[in-house]
């Protein structure tokens, strides 16, 4: 497989996301068909032969049958399952579903993917305990990474590796590969040198203290910070807008008490409207928080909705 027909099928796949969002998230048929199959099909496995691929694979000898949406094969056995749900949609429930069905079938592998954001994961158990072992083999997202970074991250499910028994390297093991001119790589806290940044994630807030000067997404410019608000606005923007919140996620609650934090309406459950809110695409952002709370918020978002190393601030001037 030439990694430069991968990247180009990424790109492409990257495209039709910003193309066609609003109809690949109407159904899970269409995410599959717009983008699991290509990528899956770029990797090798050919999702037209039961050979190659299962669709709907269920294990009939077993009382309680269990339907896996996609079972990568070889030799008539499978060895990764694929958990899938609609473009947009969190991978928490496909993570924790893939993860029941590679138990069950004794799988060693499992991936969970929304078309864009993939995951995959080695299967194993604690020998001491008996407790089953995840550990992170690739995690990328084709609308927020660089086209080579992910096709880099993919070949841990290139099929003539997985089909031979050889088992995916690890997502954080380097694989040396020159990028093309027209590639920036993607900034993380290890990597970065533009600056004083680290991950939001590792902030240490106290009351009175001053916000960030700026804030960066992968792949993406920095952006100035006046104040704590503006943090949690910058951080809900980019979730909403690379599809990793939508109305289907909503109502978003606060992180302690009987409040929403996002709504499709500026609404709490009781009836009454924000007090401070800000519109963000077709959804409402409460804004009403003091500073450490707009970044606990802020945290909390990325840590349930996006991916925490891809989001950088920079220290207050």
């Amino acid at each position: 497989m030439a990694l430069d027909d991968l990247k180009a099928t990424i790109e492409t796949l990257r495209k039709r996301i910003y193309a066609h969002r609003a109809y690949l998230e109407g159904h899970e048929t269409r995410t599959r068909q717009g983008l699991i199959d290509p990528m899956l099909r770029a990797l090798g496995w050919d999702v037209e032969d039961p050979n190659s691929v299962q669709v709907e694979y269920k294990d009939k000898s077993r009382k309680n049958q269990m339907w896996l949406d996609y079972t990568l094969m070889s030799d008539g056995n499978p060895i990764v399952v694929i958990e899938t749900k609609v473009l947009g949609t969190p991978l928490d429930n496909a993570r924790v579903q893939a993860h029941a069905y590679s138990n069950k079938f004794g799988i060693g592998y499992m991936v969970a993917t929304n078309g864009d954001h993939w995951q995959m994961f080695g299967v194993s158990n604690n020998p001491k305990l008996g407790e089953p072992i995840l550990r992170i083999l690739m995690n990328f997202q084709l609308t927020q990474d660089e086209p080579y970074a992910c096709a880099l991250q993919a070949l841990g499910l290139w099929r003539p590796n997985l089909a031979n028994g050889e088992p995916p390297k690890e997502a954080a093991t380097p694989v040396t590969i020159k990028p093309s001119p027209e590639d920036s790589v993607p900034t993380t806290p290890e990597s970065a040198d533009d600056g004083d940044w680290g991950r939001l994630t590792s902030l240490k807030v106290e009351s009175g203290q001053k916000a960030p000067a700026s804030i960066k997404f992968s792949n993406s410019s920095p952006k100035p910070i006046k104040n704590w608000t503006d943090l949690l606005v910058s951080v809900a923007e980019h979730l909403v807008e690379t599809g990793k919140i939508s109305a289907g996620d909503c109502p978003v609650p606060v992180i302690k008490g009987n409040r929403n934090l996002l709504h499709t309406d500026p609404t709490h459950p009781t009836g009454s409207e924000f007090h401070s809110k800000r519109k963000i695409g077709e959804l409402w952002l409460n804004t009403h928080f003091p500073s450490p709370d707009s970044y606990e918020h802020s945290r909390w978002l990325i840590e349930q909705y996006g991916d925490p190393s891809t989001v950088l601030v920079s220290n207050p001037s």
